[in-house]
């Protein structure tokens, strides 16, 4: 009899639903809405996902942004140079002492203005902090690493 009532409460405390925290869905959101304004946002809106002091580094580009000013940038230098399609594949938050991380996979198709025949596909990971409230959030910190570089 015992046992018939463990399993079930096993079986019954396995369909209850955990509810996100809205800061972890808002930095989610944040998250997901980068692909697309990075490729077809203006100014404005690009630098809107960023804290004012957040960093940005791309490693093996040799790449390392210390403000929202060097990003927003570095951004407009990119975009009068190359067009660009950014996909993310996958995406999870979690807690890193106490702030809130996440780590995302992206594909980035990259063509370059002065070579319109040529498409680089890169392969990466975004390794993020975040600052947030209780409606919004922003990157204090984006780590990007390339895992993959080619040309289609």
């Amino acid at each position: 009899m015992y046992r018939r009532s463990l399993l079930l409460l096993f079986l019954l405390g396995g369909c209850t639903t955990y509810e996100q925290p809205t800061h972890v869905k808002t930095c989610q959101d944040l998250v997901y809405s980068y692909p697309e304004v990075r490729d077809k946002g203006n100014e404005d809106q690009y630098a809107a996902l960023f804290t004012d002091n957040a960093r940005f580094t791309v490693e093996k580009l040799n790449i390392s942004l210390g403000n929202k000013a060097e990003i927003v940038d570095r951004f407009n230098k990119a975009r009068s140079n190359t067009r660009t399609v950014h996909m993310m594949t996958s995406s999870r938050q979690f807690r890193q002492n106490d702030t809130l991380a996440g780590e995302s996979h992206f594909i980035l198709l990259l063509k370059n203005n002065a070579q319109p025949t040529t498409t680089k596909i890169i392969s990466g990971r975004y390794l993020d902090k975040f600052d947030y409230d209780t409606s919004e959030c922003r990157f204090s910190s984006r780590r990007v690493e390339i895992d993959r570089m080619d040309v289609l």
